[in-house]
């Protein structure tokens, strides 16, 4: 017991940043646990029996307001995390965290934490899909994807707040600007705007595994021999990211591919 104790504190505490122990949801994994049970709990149990003989609910003021809050949250992060850094000093390279109490580290840490609390908020879509009787749309793709990049994003600002870590939050909240952005449009704007918005739909798709593509690439010099920067978490950001794009790929590929090769035989059926 003394073993896991110890192992225990080594991981969450002694190898953390010790800039971040003291900030909301940092000091233990287990606030973080505990909102990704809640969340769990409530999108295959309480929501669900919630609903079983409601009808669905509209809420579409809500979801308007809802994508304006993470369009605005999310540019503002972007823009925090690109001048903390990817503006001033950062370049391309191995680009080591720095853990000083410097004003630009300490920028960056903040808007890192920040990440999280958007990241956390962004659970509520599930909950959308479901009082809305979309479950299809809450599918294992989505669940998995909010959940394993709101750890992913903990573990980042817990132990690495800054350097090459910061590049695949800064790429991930830049994406979903244009992907609220769109979800806005096509929600509120005129017919003629939902329309040639849904001709591009499949790529916000493409966006997003171009977004997996250029982390992988860009964040893989972390295993360079000239590179001294920690893998621990780096292992856990590679395994998610591959995850997700093999699923976001499957998902194009079932979307778009298949179903436009089922409706090109379609349509050339009905024309002989």
């Amino acid at each position: 017991m003394d073993h896991i104790v110890r192992a225990y504190d080594i991981v969450f505490y002694e190898r953390a940043d010790p800039r971040v122990l003291d900030w909301p949801l940092m000091g233990s994994p287990w606030p973080l646990f505990f909102i990704l049970t809640g969340y769990l709990a409530a999108i295959k149990i309480l929501v669900p029996a919630y609903m079983k003989n409601r009808p669905p609910y509209e809420l579409r003021s809500v979801i308007r307001w809802y994508n304006v809050v993470q369009i605005i949250s999310n540019a503002v992060v972007t823009w925090g995390i690109m001048t903390s850094g990817w503006t001033t000093t950062y370049h391309f390279g191995c680009m080591l965290p720095d853990y000083s109490l410097n004003p630009e580290p300490l920028r960056m840490l903040r808007f890192l934490w920040w990440t999280i609390i958007v990241k956390i908020i962004e659970l509520l879509e599930t909950m959308f899909f479901l009082l809305r009787k979309k479950d299809k749309q809450a599918s294992f793709l989505h669940v998995y994807h909010h959940c394993g990049t709101l750890v992913v994003v903990w573990a980042g600002t817990k132990y690495v707040g800054g350097g090459i870590a910061s590049f695949s939050t800064m790429l991930n909240t830049a994406v979903h600007v244009v992907m609220y952005l769109y979800y806005l449009l096509s929600a509120d704007g005129s017919p003629g705007v939902k329309a040639t918005l849904n001709k591009y739909k499949k790529w916000l798709t493409i966006l997003q595994m171009i977004q997996f593509t250029l982390m992988i690439v860009y964040s893989s010099q972390v295993f360079l021999p000239s590179c001294p920067a920690s893998t621990g978490v780096a292992l856990l950001f590679f395994a998610n990211v591959i995850i997700v794009f093999y699923m976001f790929l499957n998902f194009f590929r079932e979307s778009y591919v298949r179903k436009g090769k089922v409706e090109l035989n379609g349509n050339k059926k009905k024309s002989e």
